[in-house]
């Protein structure tokens, strides 16, 4: 499954956007890498603020939407 994500900050406006490959059993990856050791900091800070427990990134359906808020970040994941 792809996920489309896209973060805006919330302080500065600015807008991160990504695909994120795989499955809630297998994890995820971005462009082969581990979600979390992704080295762009600002992708690996949206990705951290995915993992938490109960984030829907992990229940998602392929045409589902879901909003993510925290701090930083308002997160917008799109499956397909």
């Amino acid at each position: 499954m792809i996920v489309n994500v896209k973060a805006t900050n919330k302080k500065s406006g600015e807008v991160i956007s990504f695909a994120l490959e795989g499955n809630a059993d297998a994890g995820f990856t971005y462009e082969g890498t581990h979600m979390q050791e992704v080295a762009d900091n600002k992708i690996r800070e949206v990705n951290n603020g995915l993992i938490l427990l109960g984030s829907p990134l992990y229940t998602i359906k392929a045409g589902e939407t879901e909003v993510i808020e925290n701090m930083t970040f308002v997160t917008e994941i799109t499956a397909d």
